[in-house]
């Protein structure tokens, strides 16, 4: 009896392994595709970020497939940020002297000729700056033109690629130094109380003023090296160009200006021989001695009787223009102009001019 009861227990054992191992070979067949590798999916973390785990896989495609539906929008995502990143640059930075104090107040100018685009900015309190949403471009260009003694600042080209630029801009000081000059007529007879107006051209829109004293000499302190130019205004209107200051060499600067004892007079008439009014009369005056280029004009109007005069002129060449306008028939205005040579200290000192106005 026991030894029936042992096997019958033995027996449902057996029939239970068996009805197990049946089941599990069911459930495996009814999906083979279960059993791939599973490192198709090791990409899981970023596809999560790029919604790529929303993508539906169909079965049937083996494991290089479907790692390459995942990696492929990871590469175009990548790519993407790249761009953005690129195209949102910003530029910051500094404007500060070669002594390392920084510089606020001065102007910054960037622009980009490709692009045709121009941005500035004032640096702040400690010489910052900062420009935003800038596009790439390889043909930038930064400039400071700076207010104090400083030389002009021009970086180029400025290659702005990445989207966090850093560029510092240094300033170089400008060495200065006394200036003096004498001003003197055609035959080097000194000329006194003479505005002068002098004009740096190492740095923008700076100019000083001196007059002359009675030695015809004139000075100006802390006045920047390099290029500048001289000029005077009034009846005549003169402009010297050329000069160039070192202050470790303390040259004098010697300026001859058209005055002198002779004086110029004439008339105008048209071809009928009446004369004409209000037409513009004007004497130019050049000198070129070595790299010193100094050109002046005075300017008068006609009278009524289409007289004019100058007076206190130079001895040597002048050039007249004599400029007049005419009404026609059909109510158009006619301008003639005629330029003539004269040397005031041997030609006749009173001109009788003809204009043609047809």
């Amino acid at each position: 009896m026991a030894r029936y009861r042992k096997l019958s227990i033995v027996s449902l054992v057996g029939l239970a392994a068996i009805a197990i191992a049946l089941y599990s070979h069911q459930l495996v067949d009814s999906n083979p595709e279960q059993n791939q590798p599973v490192h198709a999916v090791s990409g899981s973390k970023p596809a999560d970020k790029n919604q790529a785990g929303s993508q539906i896989i169909s079965p049937g495609k083996d494991s290089q497939e479907v790692l390459s539906a995942i990696e492929a929008p990871l590469i175009t995502e990548d790519l993407q940020d790249l761009t953005t990143e690129s195209e949102s640059i910003t530029l910051s930075g500094w404007v500060g002297s070669e002594f390392g104090v920084n510089i606020a107040g001065e102007t910054v100018v960037l622009y980009s000729g490709h692009l045709q685009v121009r941005y500035s900015i004032i640096t702040g309190i400690s010489g910052e700056f900062i420009f935003t949403d800038l596009k790439p471009s390889y043909d930038y260009a930064l400039k400071v033109s700076p207010q104090g003694m400083f030389k002009r600042y021009t970086k180029f080209p400025l290659k702005l690629r990445s989207d966090q630029e850093v560029f510092n801009i240094v300033l170089e000081s400008i060495p200065l130094g006394t200036l003096t000059g004498r001003i003197a007529d055609p035959y080097g007879r000194t000329v006194t109380g003479i505005e002068l107006f002098i004009k740096s051209l190492e740095i923008d829109f700076w100019t000083t003023k001196a007059i002359t004293d009675t030695n015809g000499s004139f000075s100006v302190a802390e006045f920047p090296k390099g290029r500048f130019q001289l000029s005077i205004r009034g009846q005549q209107s003169l402009t010297a160009t050329g000069f160039r200051f070192d202050p470790t060499i303390g040259e004098v600067v010697n300026l001859t200006i058209d005055v002198g004892p002779y004086h110029l007079s004439g008339r105008i008439y048209d071809e009928s021989g009446h004369s004409i009014d209000g037409a513009y009369v004007f004497l130019n005056w050049t000198l070129q001695e070595n790299d010193i280029r100094i050109r002046s004009t005075r300017k008068v109007s006609a009278d009524a009787n289409g007289e004019f005069v100058f007076t206190e002129l130079g001895p040597g060449d002048h050039e007249l223009v004599v400029s007049a306008w005419r009404g026609n028939t059909v109510g158009q205005i006619i301008k003639r102009t005629i330029r003539q040579t004269v040397n005031v200290s041997v030609d006749p000192q009173e001109l009788i001019i003809f204009i043609n106005t047809l």
